[in-house]
C-alpha cells in the first residue's frame, strides 16, 4: 500500500495495487509530486489534477486507471458525487461566486426577519421600515425625471425622503417597506436618457439624518418655547419624536439624532441658558454623547429626567457629570438592571453626581462629602521676605549688580560673582497652566537638567556645570535677556555667618528675539552664597525657566520708572548699569556725589539711580531728606 495526500487537514486517498481507493489518514512522507501530490500530471493527457493523484475531477478515466468514482457506483446508489447532478456539490472552502456576497446574504436575512414579524402580526421596527434607494450615476439626470420615471412604473405614487447626491449617485429614502420592495423590482427595467438601463440599489437603512433647514429650526424653537415653563425654569422635551404638533407639520425630530440634539442645545444656549430642570424621558436615547455640549450651554441644571430611554451603561452619565444634579430620573433604562442591589446602584450614580438627594423618585439620605459649601478665596501671595533690614540691603545690592551684568551684552564680568568650585544647572519646561500656544524653549531645553525628563545619569552629570569658568561660559551661551525688576520677588530661606540662601522669581524677555513681540519668560532662581571679602560669591546657582502666564505677561514691563516698593530691587531701570560695576561716567558721578554729600559710595550710587542719574535732582533730594533726618547713619559709614 502507498499513500498520498494533498493536505493533512483534508481528506486522504489511499491507493492499492489493484487500483482500489479508500479514504483515511496516512503519513506525510508519502506526499509529493511523485505520487500525484503536486501538479505533475496537470496536462491534456491526464486532465487537471490538483493534488489528488493527478486524476481529473470530471468523468472518465485518468491515465488508464479506473475512474475513482467507479468504486462508489454500486447498486445502492447512496452516494452521488457527480458534479453534473441536479444538486450542486457543496464546497466548504469556497468563497462563493458573484451572487453569494455577504451583502446579499445579509439582505436575505433581513428579509426573512421582517417577513417573520409581518407573519406574526408584529409591527416592524423603525429601522426595518426605512429603505435607502441608490441610483448609480443618477446625478447626471434631473431629480424630477428620476422620480417621475420610477413613479410611472408603480401602481401608486410614493413620497421620497431626503433626496440628495452622494458623489455621482442619486440617493433618497422610502419609509414604507412595501414601496421599497416594489422599487427594487424595477431595477434594469427602465431606460436612462443615455440609453443605459436604470439600476436601483435598494437596502434596509436606519432613518435618514436630514439636515435641518431654517424653517425646521424655527419650528423646533417655537415648539420648545411652548414646552418651557419660565416660572420653574423647566423644559419638557419628553417624547419629541411623537410630538403631534411637529408631526402635523410633517416633521420627525428625534433627539437621538445628532443634528436635532445640536440644534436643541443651540436654542437653549441662545434663549434659556438659565434652565434648571430638563425632561428628556422617552426619547429612545442610546447614548448621551450628543448631550455633552449642553453642560456648558446650561450649566445651572440641577434636575434631569432620562427615564424610559435605552441607556445601557452607567458610564454614559460621565458625559454630563459636569452638572451638579440633585434630582435625576433613570428608571426605565437597561442600565438600572445591571446592578446587584440598590446600594450599588445609588453608589454608582453618586459617583457621578455626589449631591443627588432624589433618585428615580425616591428620597436618598444626605450625601457625605468634604466639599465646601462656599467658595474660598486664597490669600494673595506675599511679597518678598527678608529676615531683617541688614540682610535685605545685602541681597538687594547683590541682585542690582548681578542683573546689570547679566542683562549686558557681555556676561564675562560675572566671573567675580562665582566661587572657584561653583555649580550651575538649568531646568526648562512648558507651563501646564497656559492654554495658549507657547513660544519655543528650545534654547533652554537643550541644556535642561530636568530630572523628570533627563533619565540618563551620564547626561545629568554632563549638564551640571562646575567651576566658575564653565558656569559663566554656559551663561554666555544662553539668550540675551532684559529682566523686569518690578516683577522680582525674593525669599530668604537661610541666613547665617557661613552662608546665605535665597530664591528669586520674576519675568524677563529675550532682547535678541527677531519677533516684534519677544517672548516673555517666567523664571525662578535659587542662589547659595558664602561670604567673600566685603561681599559674597555664589556656590550653587539653579535656574528654572518656563513660559509666563497670561497675568504675568499683562503686568510685565509696564513701568519704566523706579520699581514699586513691593519689589526689593528698587530703582534699577533695566537699561542702566549697576552702582559699582557700571560705566566710567556713572562711577565718576558716584565718587563726586560721595565727596559732596558725605555718604559712602553705595548710598551715593543708590541716590543717583533712584533719581535717574540726574545729579542736580539727586542733590536736591539728598538735601531735603538729610535736613529731615530721614537718611540712616549707616549711609555715612565708609
Amino acid at each position: 500500500m502507498c499513500a498520498y495526500r494533498r493536505d493533512p487537514d483534508k481528506f486522504t486517498v489511499t491507493a492499492g495495487r489493484d487500483g482500489s481507493r479508500s479514504f483515511g489518514d496516512h503519513d506525510d512522507r508519502w506526499s509529493g509530486p511523485r505520487y500525484g501530490g503536486g501538479n505533475k500530471y496537470k496536462n491534456k493527457k491526464y486532465g487537471k489534477g490538483r493534488g489528488y493523484g493527478g486524476y481529473s475531477r470530471g468523468r472518465g478515466t485518468t491515465g488508464g486507471r479506473p475512474n475513482p468514482r467507479s468504486r462508489f457506483e454500486d447498486d445502492d446508489g447512496d452516494i452521488n458525487m457527480d458534479s453534473g447532478g441536479s444538486k450542486p456539490r457543496f464546497t466548504p472552502y469556497s468563497r462563493g461566486g458573484r451572487g453569494s456576497s455577504s451583502r446579499g446574504r445579509y439582505s436575505r436575512t433581513r428579509d426573512r426577519d421582517n417577513n417573520t414579524l409581518q407573519r406574526l402580526g408584529l409591527p416592524l421596527s423603525d429601522e426595518a421600515r426605512w429603505t435607502k434607494v441608490t441610483v448609480p450615476h443618477g446625478k447626471k439626470c434631473e431629480k424630477d425625471f428620476l422620480l417621475k420615471t420610477i413613479n410611472g412604473q408603480l401602481t401608486a405614487p410614493f413620497e421620497p425622503v431626503y433626496f440628495h447626491h452622494e458623489g455621482k449617485n442619486a440617493v433618497f429614502y422610502v419609509k414604507d417597506p412595501d414601496v421599497g420592495s416594489a422599487i427594487k423590482r424595477l431595477s434594469n427595467r427602465m431606460t436612462m436618457p443615455n440609453g443605459y438601463k436604470m439600476v436601483l440599489h435598494v437596502m434596509y437603512s436606519k432613518p435618514p439624518i436630514i439636515p435641518m433647514d431654517e424653517s425646521a429650526i424655527k419650528k423646533l424653537q417655537e415648539r420648545m418655547s411652548d414646552r418651557y415653563d419660565p416660572t420653574t425654569r423647566s423644559l419638557n422635551l419628553s417624547s419629541m419624536f411623537s410630538d403631534e404638533v411637529l408631526r402635523a407639520a410633517g416633521m420627525f425630530l428625534a433627539l437621538n439624532r445628532s443634528n436635532v440634539m445640536s440644534n436643541v442645545i443651540k436654542v437653549i444656549k441662545e434663549n434659556i441658558p438659565e434652565l434648571t430642570s430638563l425632561n428628556l424621558s422617552n426619547n429612545r436615547l442610546l447614548s448621551l454623547t450628543h448631550m455633552s455640549d449642553m453642560v456648558s450651554a446650561a450649566s445651572g441644571i440641577t434636575s434631569l429626567d432620562l427615564g424610559k430611554n435605552q441607556l445601557r451603561s452607567i458610564e454614559e452619565l460621565d458625559k454630563i457629570s459636569g452638572w451638579k444634579l440633585d434630582h435625576i430620573q433613570l428608571d426605565g433604562n437597561d442600565l438600572c438592571d445591571r446592578f446587584k442591589d440598590r446600594n450599588q446602584y445609588i453608589s454608582a450614580v453618586r459617583k457621578r453626581f455626589p449631591k443627588v438627594i432624589n433618585l428615580d423618585g425616591h428620597v436618598l439620605p444626605p450625601p457625605i462629602t468634604f466639599e465646601l459649601e462656599t467658595s474660598t478665596v486664597l490669600p494673595r501671595t506675599k511679597e518678598s521676605y527678608f529676615l531683617n533690614e541688614d540682610i535685605q540691603n545685602i541681597v538687594v545690592k547683590f541682585l542690582r549688580e548681578y542683573y546689570s551684568l547679566y542683562d549686558a551684552d557681555n556676561r564675562q564680568p560675572l566671573l567675580d560673582a562665582y566661587h572657584e568650585q561653583a555649580l550651575f544647572s538649568v531646568t526648562a519646561s512648558y507651563n501646564p497652566a497656559n492654554d495658549y500656544k507657547q513660544a519655543s524653549l528650545n534654547d533652554y531645553i537643550s541644556e535642561s537638567r530636568n530630572l523628570l525628563k533627563c533619565k540618563d545619569p551620564a547626561r545629568r552629570e554632563k549638564l551640571l556645570r562646575q567651576g566658575k569658568l564653565p558656569v559663566v561660559s554656559q551663561l554666555c551661551l544662553l539668550p540675551k535677556t532684559t529682566h523686569d525688576p518690578n516683577s522680582f520677588i525674593v525669599d530668604i530661606s537661610h541666613a547665617s555667618n557661613t552662608h546665605l540662601i535665597f530664591a528669586l522669581s520674576g519675568v524677563f524677555k529675550e532682547s535678541e528675539s527677531k519677533s516684534d513681540k519677544p517672548p516673555i519668560r517666567a523664571f525662578n532662581r535659587v542662589f547659595y552664597t558664602v561670604p567673600a571679602g566685603s561681599g559674597m560669591v555664589i556656590t550653587n546657582d539653579m535656574l528654572t525657566v518656563s513660559n509666563a502666564t497670561t497675568e504675568q505677561i499683562q503686568n510685565a514691563f509696564k513701568s519704566a520708572g523706579p520699581t514699586p516698593s513691593s519689589s526689593p530691587v528698587t530703582g534699577v531701570p533695566p537699561d542702566l548699569p549697576s552702582t559699582s560695576l557700571g560705566g566710567s561716567d556713572h562711577q565718576t558721578m558716584i565718587q563726586k556725589f560721595s565727596l559732596q554729600s558725605g555718604m559712602n559710595l553705595d548710598w551715593s550710587g543708590k541716590c543717583l539711580e533712584e533719581n535717574g542719574w540726574d545729579y542736580d535732582k539727586s542733590a536736591a533730594v539728598f538735601t531735603q531728606l538729610n535736613s529731615e533726618g530721614r537718611i540712616p547713619a549707616q549711609a555715612f559709614v565708609k
